[in-house]
């Protein structure tokens, strides 16, 4: 799994937010205890001090400090019952006042050992699915808000199955896909008229791999290679541009959405060639999704692009009616 620095950052910038407030939370309880009962002040105090000041006694008569030690044990564990009889008489836990950790495992530090712990990760989940839902609807579309009924059950002249039947395969193949994600997934072309569900089960498959933690690139081709002609031709915002193209070559999952809808220059089929076998070279899974048939794309394409589309992408055809079209008769 491929981080994004600046994501990764802001996980482990929100956990010190929460830790900090987690200790004013734990300060201002303190507060109303020792208003309420000055005693469990006057315990605390003790507690914080007894330690170091029979150490410090122990050493400072050069005897053995086993039996000191003893003694503060005994007296910190009666003072300690007697705190927790007070905070029950006042209807609280015993605990109330003790500084528990959001994560146990790694004591709200982010890491376990060396590694970052689960508890960033998890808000990096969050985050991700956040930036990805600036740019995709995936509240709206996911795979629980597939609706199958949309496809008709008669069969298809061509290939002898119907859109039903043909999508019900597509939805399997996808919500495998999302479920298994890793880096070494291979890559999907999603293929077929405007209107039949590409997008939405390309959304599907982002949300699902995005809330498992992989960082989820997605824009239309025409975006890209607006993005590449920034960087090139410093036509607008090179440093915004710059950023985009560098979540499009190192997310772990980068969709591709409406190839073929863009202009059809030297420079485009290049970007878009140079973007493609880079991230086939260094294994990166990418999803693609266009209106134009596998036996049409090196039409549109050079032969490199042509040959990598359909020799190292597993294609998903779709045909039926259009959804846009069937919802809009419905509503």
């Amino acid at each position: 799994m491929a981080y994004d620095k600046k994501l990764l950052a802001a996980a482990r910038r929100e956990l010190e937010r929460e830790r900090t407030a987690h200790i004013e939370e734990l300060e201002a309880r303190r507060r109303d205890i020792y208003t309420r009962e000055p005693r469990i002040r006057a315990i605390d105090r003790e507690l914080s001090t007894t330690a170091a000041s029979v150490l410090r006694a122990a050493m400072e008569s050069g005897g053995d400090p086993t039996a000191a030690i003893e003694k503060l044990r005994d007296r910190n564990l009666g003072l300690q019952e007697e705190r927790g009889g007070l905070l029950r008489q006042l209807g609280l836990p015993a605990d109330y006042l003790t500084d528990k950790p959001l994560c146990p495992k790694c004591g709200d530090t982010g890491y376990a050992g060396s590694a970052t712990c689960e508890c960033v990760k998890a808000r990096y989940a969050k985050l991700l699915k956040e930036q990805l839902s600036s740019v995709l609807p995936i509240a709206d579309q996911n795979f629980s808000k597939f609706d199958m009924s949309f496809y008709s059950t008669r069969p298809d002249g061509r290939s002898g199955i119907s859109p039903r039947e043909n999508m019900e395969y597509n939805l399997g193949e996808c919500k495998a896909y999302a479920a298994k994600f890793s880096k070494d997934s291979p890559n999907l072309l999603l293929f077929g008229s405007t209107g039949l569900g590409k997008t939405f089960l390309s959304t599907c498959i982002a949300e699902a791999v995005s809330a498992r933690g992989f960082s989820v690139a997605y824009d239309t081709a025409i975006n890209i290679v607006a993005a590449y002609e920034t960087i090139k031709f410093g036509s607008g915002d090179g440093e915004a541009a710059a950023e985009r193209a560098a979540r499009y070559e190192r997310a772990d999952l980068l969709i591709i959405d409406d190839m073929g809808t863009e202009m059809g220059t030297a420079f485009t089929v290049s970007a878009l060639y140079n973007l493609i076998n880079n991230r086939l070279m260094a294994k990166r899974p990418m999803i693609i999704n266009t209106n134009l048939l596998p036996e049409t794309l090196s039409e549109k394409y050079s032969p490199a692009v042509a040959s990598r589309l359909l020799g190292e992408f597993l294609p998903l055809r779709f045909f039926g009616d259009d959804i846009r079209l069937l919802k809009m008769r419905r509503t």
